[in-house]
């Protein structure tokens, strides 16, 4: 039993408020700007079909206690005709455009499934308001025009109505449920409500002062002008803009029109119609962008991350290998002291030499993985794997670090020191030669600082290395130029070759602190 009241209550309260809103927006609209066509529709897209039944049993009511002095005037039949919700026309419209294009259910909503629906409704609410029309007796003797040109007058007020009320209610639903309470939605739409507040405040003052003056070429100007926030609106705040500022500006118009039967109003309402169609698909494209735009750099974030993370286990794996060096050699030496006491001087040599060729083997390759003062550390360029395989290739290796290394973030640094180990690599074996240069360069613009790494090879031609190697040296992985390149372009960098030399730019600004 508690339930049942419960949800009596719910439907007697949508019942009132729809009802209420239902009857303010017809007294702001006229025949041709219907914001309450635009305000069914909305109700039909977000209130859950359970409530329909309420929405038409209201305004049937409504509408048959309104139209009751039009008996008298044009007949039962009219009355009749008129007393037919248009909501009632709207839900299988809404229903079709939901259940075979997609894209109409709250909050998950498409702009092409509701623009679609948008034009399906206008032309039914054009079809009905002219069946309505037609029913009128003696058309001439009230002064009804032509339904041919009725037809265009019910067009753009419904469309227009819709596409003014539509977007705002639209948004406002899903900022709600995004939400869920008053001082979140405060909190994270501050500004635009602000901004909002501010510019409704001047429009306002705007139309007053307009209808105050009177002049139709100040009136034209003004209605062009009005277009001008929803533009704004439109580019900073995508949708949310266009859904609000498209509202005010449409209401806006429609109450500077000088008359509600001529040219001028047909004019005004063709121009709002375009204009906030334009807006509404443009607002809704800037935040497409701005959220492609953000889940990009979500995912550079991610990426940098496990760039960092994969250094990180780099520089472990070669202190681990550190670790396991001095490990082995103190166990090499209790066994050459046991040794020692023995007369066969060959046996210690061969251990001596096996310790000196196992220690050197470890401390390559724990500084292949990683410098031994880490691959974020200005000198590994200069003290590094590269320069003392280089060394050991006899190829003359000249660093030429300068710039404010030591003020970037490790993680960029540690890319740069990878990136350079590759593009020696690549020089190795596309272009070796016994000169390799590689010099850093920084320099700051517009506030941001752009780090430049060239690697250019310089001397005679000589055999390339074994490619093993060169990586077994360097940690390198044999990228090419387009691996390195997306590398680069995790840190807003790139990479360019022009023949023997390599030229790595990174970005600062973009960079993830280490």
């Amino acid at each position: 039993m508690g339930q049942r009241i419960e949800g009596f209550g719910r439907q007697l309260a949508v019942a009132v408020t729809y009802g209420l809103l239902y009857v303010l927006l017809r007294k702001l609209g006229f025949s041709h700007f219907a914001p309450v066509a635009g305000f069914k529709l909305g109700v039909l897209l977000l209130a859950p079909k359970r409530y329909w039944p309420t929405l038409f049993v209201c305004e049937l009511l409504l509408l048959a206690y309104g139209l009751v002095g039009c008996i008298t005037a044009f007949g039962w039949p009219f009355y009749l005709a008129a007393i037919v919700p248009p909501i009632l026309l709207l839900m299988p419209i809404v229903l079709l455009t939901r259940t075979y294009l997609g894209g109409l259910t709250y909050p998950r909503f498409r702009l092409s499934s509701v623009l679609t629906c948008v034009i399906a409704c206008s032309a039914v609410l054009v079809i009905d308001g002219l069946l309505v029309e037609s029913l009128i007796p003696n058309p001439d003797v009230v002064g009804r025009k032509p339904l041919a040109q009725l037809a265009a007058d019910y067009f753009l007020g419904a469309y227009t109505g819709i596409v003014a009320t539509v977007p705002l209610m639209l948004m406002a639903a899903m900022e709600w449920h995004h939400a869920s309470s008053i001082r979140v939605l405060w909190e994270k739409n501050r500004d635009f409500l602000l901004n909002g507040a501010i510019v409704l405040l001047a429009v306002i003052a705007e139309v007053l002062g307009l209808r105050y003056v009177n002049n139709a070429m100040l009136t034209y100007a003004g209605q062009a002008l009005l277009f001008i926030p929803t533009a704004f609106f439109s580019l900073k705040w995508g949708w949310k803009g266009a859904a609000l500022m498209g509202t005010v500006s449409s209401f806006a118009i429609a109450s500077l029109m000088p008359a509600k039967f001529d040219v001028s109003t047909l004019s005004s309402q063709s121009m709002m119609a375009l204009f906030v169609t334009t807006f509404v698909v443009l607002g809704v494209q800037t935040t497409k962008l701005k959220r492609a735009l953000s889940l990009s750099e979500d995912h550079l974030k991610k990426a940098r991350l496990e760039q960092h993370l994969y250094e990180v286990k780099l520089q472990r794996s070669s202190f681990d290998l550190s670790v396991a060096h001095v490990e082995l050699a103190r166990a090499h030496r209790h066994l050459l002291l046991h040794l020692g006491n023995t007369h066969n001087r060959g046996e210690v040599d061969v251990h001596k030499d096996m310790l000196t060729r196992t220690t050197l083997r470890i401390v390559e390759l724990a500084n292949a993985l990683a410098p031994p003062m880490g691959a974020s550390h200005p000198k590994a360029f200069i003290e590094g794997p590269i320069a003392r395989f280089l060394g050991k290739l006899s190829i003359r290796y000249q660093p030429n670090i300068s710039g404010q290394l030591s003020v970037l973030p490790k993680n960029s640094l540690a890319l740069l020191y990878r990136l350079a180990c590759e593009a020696v690599a690549y020089l190795l074996k596309e272009y070796p030669s016994d000169h390799i240069i590689l010099a850093t360069h920084t320099e700051s613009i517009q506030g941001t600082l752009t780090i430049r790494l060239t690697a250019i090879s310089t001397g005679k031609a000589i055999a390339p290395p074994p490619s093993d190697l060169v990586t077994k040296s360097l940690g390198t992985h044999g990228l090419g130029l387009e691996e390195l390149r997306t590398r680069a372009q995790l840190f807003e960098g790139d990479v360019t070759v022009e023949g023997p030399c390599v030229q790595v730019t990174l970005n600062q600004r973009s960079i993830a602190p280490g």
